[in-house]
């Protein structure tokens, strides 16, 4: 069956922060865009609800057609409203579509309320997106930027973000996301969730947060790819960035050779083409910064354990020793620099892995506890 709100949520972010109106109406050559919007956003709701449009105009010069104060109620009493539906260039083939001033209205098992100033989508190829979710997901969602969404329920707000951009098209060598002051309020949430396990969330938000409730995330993804002699280099790029927790960064470049007839742009979005894969070697660099994470965790241990926090690193230590006779120098030194950071005594450490050559991707991940032994792994701490 088919929900118009549960579609309205999929479309402005990925992970089910969205909105957007789908078309059910056939193109017809005999009818403007004005006409042509109106029908589509009619067509998508109808028998869901009740729809009111408050003026759809065109701006000819502009390539430009405009559905101004779009209020849907569904029959289960949700709503959704769009201050204006901005669809720019040929109305077949548009080379973006906005929505501004969205509201989302729910009512699941609680009320709650969601606000988006603006969604826009690149070269989204319709005006309006087809019904189903997964033709959703591969046809407008490739490219888009939101900015100022916040979500509310009935305690008061509980998460905002500044601003996403998506570039899901890898075909023409590039992509990535960014995600701008993602703030949550861990505090109000978990007053909401059930009462046997509020102990235990306020106690990880409190290692996460330093004791404030807000967590706030800002995250940068870079992927690049190019071809040369028969040959594939996948770059990647990023950072996640915890404020008041942690930092962490990679930078990944690995010189492939694909499987006859696979391009790059498939190799990313596709697992078992990404298995098949060859490496000819490669680099993968991991840089964890700490920004007091890692003494809140030291400092936890202890509690949790009944040990004065000298007690629990000095126990961290042995078992690290530990770890080091069963799978080697290499994992000895990795969780050695961890404990160094919970005592401070570094701020950062950083992973540097040299990949095998003439290996498949897939065969690299079927024995873990062997992978020490394939490669070359550097640990460094500062």
């Amino acid at each position: 069956m088919f929900h118009p709100i549960r579609t309205a949520a999929l479309l402005v972010l990925p992970f089910g922060l969205a909105i957007t109106l789908p078309a059910l109406a056939d193109p017809d050559a005999d009818r403007g865009p004005t006409e042509r919007l109106e029908a589509d956003l009619r067509g998508f709701f109808a028998g869901e609800g009740t729809l009111e449009i408050g003026e759809i105009s065109s701006a000819l010069l502009r390539s430009r057609v405009t559905a101004e104060d779009l209020r849907f109620e569904s029959h289960d009493g949700e709503r959704l409203s769009v201050e204006r539906y901005i669809v720019r260039g040929d109305y077949d083939r548009p080379d973006e579509v906005t929505l501004e001033g969205i509201r989302l209205e729910a009512f699941l098992d609680e009320p709650a309320v969601m606000n988006i100033e603006q969604v826009v989508l690149n070269d989204p190829g319709r005006a309006v997106p087809p019904r189903d979710e997964e033709a959703l997901a591969d046809q407008w969602l490739g490219s888009l930027a939101l900015s100022g969404l916040n979500l509310e329920l009935a305690e008061g707000p509980v998460a905002s973000l500044a601003n996403l951009r998506l570039d899901g098209d890898l075909e023409d060598g590039s992509g990535g996301l960014w995600i701008e002051a993602l703030e949550i309020d861990l505090a109000r949430m978990i007053d909401q969730a059930p009462a046997d396990e509020r102990t235990r969330l306020r106690m990880i938000s409190n290692v996460l947060t330093d004791g404030s409730g807000r967590l706030r995330l800002d995250a940068t993804f870079d992927a690049e790819w190019e071809e040369l002699d028969g040959r594939t280099r996948l770059v990647s790029e990023g950072h996640i960035d915890l404020e008041d927790a942690l930092r962490l960064a990679h930078a990944v470049t690995l010189p492939v050779l694909l499987p006859e007839g696979v391009s790059a742009a498939e190799l990313f979005t596709d697992e078992a083409l990404l298995e098949a894969a060859t490496l000819l070697g490669g680099d993968v660099r991991l840089t964890l910064g700490d920004r007091g994470l890692f003494p809140r965790l030291a400092t936890l241990g202890a509690a949790m354990g009944g040990v004065s926090e000298a007690q629990y690193l000095e126990q961290a230590r042995t078992q690290a020793q530990g770890f080091g006779m069963m799978f080697g120098p290499q994992v000895q030194a990795l969780l050695s620099g961890l404990v160094e950071l919970m005592e401070g005594a570094a701020e950062t450490l950083e992973l540097t892995v040299t990949l095998p050559a003439e290996s498949r991707l897939g065969s690299l991940a079927d024995d873990p506890l062997a992978l020490p032994d394939r490669f070359d792994m550097r640990v460094e701490t500062r």
